[in-house]
């Protein structure tokens, strides 16, 4: 490959250059040269701008056209345009260049900008309401089609069927916390033993009685003995346990079974209102509480990001907040009465505000407690959420945890204040 006609003219110059600084510094005769070769047979231009006095050995150089035999010896030089991968010579110019650009202080790019960490904070939490805001309308129309298509009948099954999601994630988180152990007696076929007993003494004994042949006081008989047969089993279990670890398994045998009946008091018990209430009072006054729960849960959401800064229960609860709270029940009042109209329709209800701002007090107030509590479970046991079951919200547990506390207290309040 042929060096360009512009080429020597420039290396000379620079060299010419290079070379009376070198013979300037040393005294030494100036030999300025510059080559272009093809070694290993790859085509590059190698570069020598040499200053110095020429020592035995040195052989002719390159010229312009490329021309010429490889050169060989060696030179002092004052002067030396290093290739890549070689090191400048000591004392040289190239040296103290790289020397001094070694030395040149490089400013830092400007620091980027912190971001606060209260907006990052609230952006998280608006994405977290985005990701819980579809399915929670999936689930709302799954229950609307579900009951516009089977009525109150859809409902009491629909109840059935949380009551079993309920109860296998509340006990599942204790079972999982506390592992299996040597000795330790299984509870799995009482733990459903128990939930059937249950079933019998709250929601599926009305159910019973009216799509069955059996009475009451036979009911009553048939739930009695099962309570019976499941304190014997438990009683025979624990005494066929070895006693050099007895205490132990004990002690875990009964915390599993105080987590199962615990379960079966808060949640199953209290659910079956939702059946009491729609065989007597109508459908409206189950859907009405439960839109009410719904409205003070997502503001309260809502106003703990725009606005929270207060915690409300720092150690049970850290994501709450007074803001929340107060702002959630002050819009729960709000739509309460226009809420119960809408939905009454031209039936309407005598003293819809008044029972409208009972009901809505209750939620604001009364409900959230039941989440809280939720929270002091999964706190204890080490669990974020209870399921997940509904994308975005958790297990069932984690969506209806306020609307079950709200349960009883509207059957209780329609028995004795509807009329009035």
């Amino acid at each position: 490959m042929r060096a360009p006609k512009s080429l020597p003219l420039s290396l000379g110059i620079i060299s010419g250059y290079l070379s009376a600084c070198s013979s300037s510094s040393f005294g030494r005769r100036v030999s300025t040269s510059y080559r272009i070769g093809r070694p290993d047979g790859d085509t590059h231009i190698a570069f020598h701008l040499r200053g110095g006095q020429h020592l035995p050995g040195d052989a002719g150089d390159y010229d312009g056209d490329g021309g010429g035999s490889a050169s060989t010896g060696a030179t002092y030089h004052g002067n030396y345009v290093f290739q890549e991968g070689e090191e400048p010579r000591a004392g040289s110019a190239s040296a103290a260049i790289a020397a001094a650009a070694a030395e040149v202080t490089v400013p830092p790019p400007p620091p980027t900008p912190p971001v606060l960490a209260s907006a990052s904070s609230t952006n998280s939490k608006l994405s977290n309401l985005q990701q819980r805001t579809g399915p929670a309308i999936l689930m709302l129309g799954a229950v609307y089609i579900l009951l516009k298509l089977t009525g109150s009948n859809g409902l009491i099954g629909l109840v059935f069927a949380m009551q079993l999601a309920m109860y296998s994630e509340s006990t599942s988180i204790v079972e999982d916390f506390s592992g299996v152990s040597s000795g330790d007696v299984d509870i799995s076929i009482l733990k459903w033993w128990w939930f059937a007993t249950s079933i019998m003494l709250t929601s599926g004994r009305k159910f019973l009685t009216e799509f069955t042949s059996v009475g009451m006081d036979q009911l009553n008989l048939i739930t009695f003995g099962m309570s019976v047969v499941s304190l014997v089993t438990a009683v025979i279990q624990l005494a066929m346990v070895s006693s050099t670890v007895a205490e132990d398994v004990y002690r875990n045998y009964l915390g599993k079974v105080a987590c199962c009946h615990f379960s079966l008091l808060f949640l199953v018990g209290q659910s079956s209102f939702w059946i009491k209430t729609v065989k007597e009072y109508g459908l409206v006054w189950v859907l009405y509480p439960a839109f009410l729960v719904v409205v003070n849960d997502t503001m309260a959401y809502v106003f703990g990001v725009l606005l929270g800064k207060h915690k409300l229960l720092p150690r049970l609860s850290p994501k709450k907040t007074v803001e929340g709270f107060i702002g959630a029940g002050i819009s729960t009042l709000a739509v309460a009465a226009p809420l119960l109209k809408f939905m009454m329709g031209k039936d309407g209800v005598t003293n819809a505000g008044r029972h409208a701002l009972a009901l809505a007090l209750y939620v604001s107030l009364v409900s959230p407690f039941g989440g809280f509590l939720a929270s002091a479970v999964k706190r204890a046991h080490g669990a974020k959420d209870f399921g997940a079951l509904i994308p975005g919200h958790g297990g069932v547990v984690d969506r209806f945890d306020c609307q079950i506390v709200t349960a009883p207290f509207v059957y209780l309040y329609l028995r004795n204040c509807l009329s009035e």
